[in-house]
């Protein structure tokens, strides 16, 4: 199935489960955490308001959420995000806003959840998108998924077999990050998460393939990559991320990752050996006392 085929066929999926929702829609999308199911949210009346308390337009049960926590208005020119002073902050993007003109595709963050607005213009397009890239790509961060991961390493690491070319794997894993989830709170558990992936992506080429693994887990593809340039590759990243303090909610914190490293050792290994040999090598590499890359040693 193609690409815009299955965007085709899982949105219209989601939108029979979505009332009032039309080609004229202005909608809400909940993009993180996931829920495909629920179809978007019709703006169907204003101002909207969304918080927590039962008399807001959308109501959402979530302690990260303040009872009133943002409006949505219309105003002559289209629509406008404003704070109602919520103890998280209202964000548009990455920037915390007390008011914002809102545009097709903002995606808003209101304490733990993330939505994407679509508007009538081409909406129909930009459902199918967004759904798209619900399936594929990590909601929080906005890297890739461990669902595409796992298909993109099956595909390349055959290609690299056909080819006789490197192919190596880094998985990292972030230091202590539940003692920043208990301490801290989730949110800002969340913003750490969403900084890591914007730095590691930084020191990345084009053609690496990097994605969320697991809750505090991330991997890279590494293409065409021996396992000495693989390790550099790991150290870069792993400093990138203790060099300065993560900014949060909660305050500045240090953060610190592990990395495991391997490279693909014959032309028969399976994706799923490939990963279980990068993941004991990230199993040394805490063992070790963390804050470091370890590798695997192909025999």
């Amino acid at each position: 199935m193609t690409q815009t085929m299955f965007q085709q066929t899982v949105a219209a999926i989601a939108l029979e489960s979505a009332p009032g929702v039309n080609q004229d829609t202005v909608c809400l999308l909940q993009i993180h955490p996931l829920a495909i199911d629920a179809g978007p949210v019709a703006i169907n009346e204003f101002p909207f308001v969304i918080g927590r308390d039962a008399s807001c337009n959308l109501t959402i049960h979530d302690t990260s959420i303040s009872r009133r926590h943002s409006v949505i208005e219309r105003t002559d020119t289209g629509f406008t995000l404003r704070d109602l002073g919520s103890t998280n902050g209202t964000y548009v993007g990455d920037q915390e806003v007390t008011q914002h003109a809102l545009v097709a595709g903002d995606q808003i963050r209101l304490g733990n959840r993330i939505f994407k607005l679509l508007t009538s213009n081409h909406f129909e397009s930009q459902y199918h998108e967004a759904v798209y890239s619900m399936m594929t790509r990590d909601g929080l961060t906005g890297v890739w998924n461990k669902r595409y991961f796992t298909e993109s390493l099956e595909r390349d690491l055959k290609r690299s077999q056909r080819n006789g070319r490197a192919i190596s794997l880094a998985i990292m894993d972030i230091d202590f990050f539940k003692q920043v989830n208990d301490t801290h709170g989730h949110l800002a558990g969340d913003e750490v998460l969403i900084e890591l992936g914007e730095r590691i992506q930084a020191e990345l080429r084009g053609d690496e393939i990097f994605a969320r693994f697991g809750g505090e887990e991330f991997a890279i593809i590494l293409n065409e990559m021996q396992l000495e340039d693989a390790i550099r590759a790991a150290e870069r990243c792993r400093i990138a991320i203790q060099s300065r303090p993560f900014q949060t909610s909660a305050g500045p914190l240090d953060i610190t990752i592990s990395v495991g490293v391997a490279v693909s050792s014959d032309e028969s290994q399976l994706a799923t050996e490939f990963i279980q040999n990068a993941d004991a090598a990230l199993y040394e590499a805490k063992h070790d006392g963390r804050n470091r890359v370890s590798y695997h040693r192909p025999v």
